[in-house]
């Protein structure tokens, strides 16, 4: 037995456990015993992670008293656990249709939909469920995530009315009806300032400017965005103040729908000041992937005073429980900045999707921020950033962030930059 197969050695052991255990079974206090062997098997299948002796020690159990429906609900845990959702319905079903007020046998035949996907199947469930308790929450709330799921709104909303006459207080509800609330929102506008402190360094691992060598950035944007059928439309006057000088620029930017799962980014922009950029042009074709991945290929389009740039952009992103991961990169024929460019962010979500935290870092100027014609020019850069936006009311978000980076103005010169921006949005 010393070299005998671990897996030949763990089957031993569980049979003689099966056997002692079911040997303890005796005719005068098989109710008793069975109790006791309903302990070993939900242990076995919780602590022990077994969930085959689990089932075997349900089975055995159940050719004794078919009718202990504990036993019936345990061995069908174990099976959905398992993924084995077509066994699990079979013997779930079974004890629903033989105890149709037992609640823990429709929890688990619930589960066992939920798991599996089988929203239509749940959503019957839930109805009788309902009718039969309903002040339970419980039921009432995974009504809700699977309506909202299936973006069934109304439905929805009736159901999340519901909850909160039972629970006023009921956070679950109250997000969701401030979800829908913001999403038929059609318009939008927003008031952004950012001030830029700037000196010239002598490293490039200088970001936080203490006491600035050079006259500090101003930059003012208003923001109007006005969602139609096929998506929103972004309307944008800048205003920046540089080294003296003042410029403005308009812009139009638009997300449209093409099918579910892939959109498009569209903008341009036009100034008649060296500050911006003369003309500016940008498409992205966004797709949604498999596993909560999206992805993105295309390309933006810079003019300025003897130049034109063409810039090749790219992106991967995943969603992973509150979290949104991207890294875009940035690739031009230029000798600049630009030439190659790259950011990696990380999106934090809070208590609903208009509430979140971003982390960033990058190299080289990216053509999609807050881009002057002179950093065109710029022969490197590295950023790092941090941005909160809140809800502080269901139509009022505001926006703050923190940007630092180092730029290589010309070579072996650099420039730190300390940024500071906050906005202001009112949706309506």
């Amino acid at each position: 037995m010393r070299n005998a197969n671990p897996s030949f050695r763990h089957h031993i052991l569980q049979s003689i456990f099966v056997l002692v255990l079911l040997v303890t079974v005796g005719p005068v206090e098989a109710g008793e015993n069975l109790d006791s062997l309903f302990i070993e098997a939900r242990k076995a299948a919780t602590e022990l992670g077994d969930r085959d002796l689990a089932i075997e020690l349900c089975q055995h159990a159940l050719e004794i008293n078919p009718n202990y429906h504990d036993f019936k609900i345990l061995m069908g845990r174990c099976y959905s656990w398992g993924g084995n959702y077509d066994k699990a319905e079979e013997v779930l079903t079974q004890v629903v249709e033989a105890a149709s007020s037992y609640q823990d046998a429709r929890n688990a035949l619930l589960d066992t939909y939920i798991w599996s996907k089988q929203d239509e199947k749940a959503l019957a469930l839930l109805e009788t469920s309902v009718q039969m308790y309903p002040k339970d929450l419980g039921y009432k709330v995974k009504q809700l995530q699977i309506l909202e799921r299936q973006e069934k709104i109304p439905e929805a909303m009736t159901i999340a009315k519901e909850i909160l006459v039972l629970d006023p207080d009921n956070s679950m509800a109250q997000e969701f009806i401030e979800r829908v609330e913001v999403s038929e929102i059609t318009r939008s506008t927003t008031l952004r300032y950012t001030y830029n402190r700037l000196a010239e360094t002598n490293t490039e691992w200088q970001f936080v400017v203490v006491e600035p060598s050079l006259d500090p950035w101003h930059w003012v944007s208003l923001e109007h965005k006005e969602i139609f059928s096929f998506g929103p439309v972004i309307f944008k006057l800048n205003y920046a103040s540089r080294f003296q000088n003042t410029a403005s620029q308009i812009e139009v930017e638009s997300y449209p729908v093409l099918k579910k799962g892939t959109y498009l980014y569209t903008g341009i922009g036009l100034s008649k000041s060296d500050l911006f950029p003369s003309f500016r042009l940008g498409l992205e074709v966004f797709q949604s992937l498999p596993k909560d991945f999206e992805a993105s290929l295309g390309f933006r389009y810079l003019q300025v005073p003897d130049k034109q740039i063409p810039i090749y952009v790219s992106s991967l992103g995943k969603y992973w429980q509150s979290y949104w991961f991207n890294f875009k990169t940035y690739i031009s024929p230029s000798n600049s900045s630009l030439s190659k460019s790259w950011i990696f962010s990380v999106r934090k979500y809070l208590s609903n999707p208009q509430n979140f935290i971003d982390v960033y870092a990058g190299s080289g100027v990216s053509p999609d921020a807050n881009l002057g014609g002179e950093e065109i020019e710029f022969l490197g850069s590295r950023s790092f950033g941090i941005t909160l936006r809140i809800t502080v009311k269901p139509q009022y978000d505001v926006n703050v962030g923190l940007h630092l980076s180092n730029l290589e103005t010309r070579a072996d010169a650099f420039r730190g930059d300390t940024g500071l921006q906050i906005s202001f949005t009112k949706h309506y």
